[in-house]
């Protein structure tokens, strides 16, 4: 297994490939200095960027273009400067330039703000700005939850280093954790499972490492799938793992014996734009629950994490389902093992 600080920079650029963003080809003609690449529409909105604008500033060096800082504005009432700076942190393994890049990050930001912002995006300069927030990319964070330890201790021989990119939620956390230690022990005779709504990608990994079978995980977010292809490379289960971009079951196509779903919290609050930790109305789920028996293998099962009460959501036909636990997080939340009727 590649040790957590060599795999740094490859793990920058599949986040930044997930995201879309075209890094310029090495050219040693072209002189050192600042490059601004805009993010598409799509990744911006990922990031939950103002207006859907976001920017990539990096630095060139001997010809090649290093990304430095992802920049975006968020909040309305509230205008937040938002940058992810660390991303200098991934050229541990190139000493010689590393120090150029810092240099680099401390020369562009210390400038007149209102200049600085123009350089990003024109339309930024009279920002009323009313603070700033740093949305690390975490690279040395290690799973915490006792079930994921044990694991890791026993097939890898140490609990590795998995990144978390910005806008995924952090995998040591109660949802994770109860989903885990319901679903994990019960999938033996499994031949082929799914995990919708993969987050950070610590239950696709999981599975691929207790019991070596392929493992299908999908996300509505781009940036959950870069996270768990890169936790998939640190864990040595990239080969078990199929990762994709899916909205709920719409670009799924197979049937699994089971299904791990962690859903976006089910809320009636109309200012919730997140869908992937939000579902307002509970539509997801819905939409879910009525096409998972086309997913499902004969004896098949779904975990699911969600509202205590399924009932409002429910199908009328095909499924049956139990609650078999409860927890509290954010609010009263429960497992349920869900199966075809």
């Amino acid at each position: 297994m590649t040790h957590p600080n060599q795999a740094r920079e490859s793990d920058v650029s599949l986040f930044l490939d997930f995201l879309n963003v075209k890094m310029p080809p090495v050219d040693p003609g072209l002189a050192d200095g600042f490059v601004v690449i805009a993010l598409d529409p799509l990744a911006a909105s990922v990031l939950e960027a103002n207006e859907r604008k976001g920017v990539l500033l990096a630095f060139r060096i001997r010809g090649r273009v290093f990304p430095l800082t992802l920049v975006f504005l968020k909040g309305t009432r509230e205008v937040l400067f938002c940058h992810s700076t660390l991303l200098c942190d991934s050229y541990g393994n190139q000493t010689w330039m590393v120090p150029q890049l810092r240099a680099a990050v401390s020369e562009f930001f210390s400038q007149d703000a209102v200049r600085a912002l123009y350089i990003l995006e024109p339309s930024w300069a009279g920002a009323p700005l009313t603070g700033h927030l740093d949305c690390r990319i975490l690279w040395n964070v290690k799973p915490e939850i006792r079930i994921v330890v044990d694991l890791f201790m026993e097939k890898l021989g140490e609990v590795a280093e998995i990144p978390l990119f910005p806008s995924v939620y952090y995998y040591n956390n109660p949802y994770d954790e109860n989903l885990l230690e319901v679903a994990l022990p019960n999938l033996d005779g499994c031949n082929k499972v799914l995990v919708l709504g993969t987050g950070a990608g610590l239950e696709a990994v999981c599975v691929a490492l207790r019991y070596g079978i392929p493992v299908d995980a999908t996300d509505i977010n781009p940036v959950a799938i870069a996270n768990t292809l890169s936790a998939c490379g640190r864990t040595g289960t990239s080969r078990l793992v199929n990762a994709w971009v899916s909205d709920g079951l719409k670009q799924v196509t197979k049937k699994y014996d089971a299904i791990l779903f962690e859903a976006p919290l089910v809320t009636d609050k109309p200012g919730e734009q997140d869908s992937n930790r939000y579902d307002i109305g509970g539509k997801i789920l819905v939409d879910v629950l009525r096409s998972l028996p086309d997913h499902l293998n004969p004896g098949g099962t779904m975990y699911l994490m969600s509202c205590p009460d399924l009932s409002p959501y429910f199908p009328e036909h095909g499924l049956q389902w139990r609650a078999v636990r409860y927890f509290e997080a954010k609010s009263s939340v429960a497992i349920h093992e869900i199966r075809r009727s």
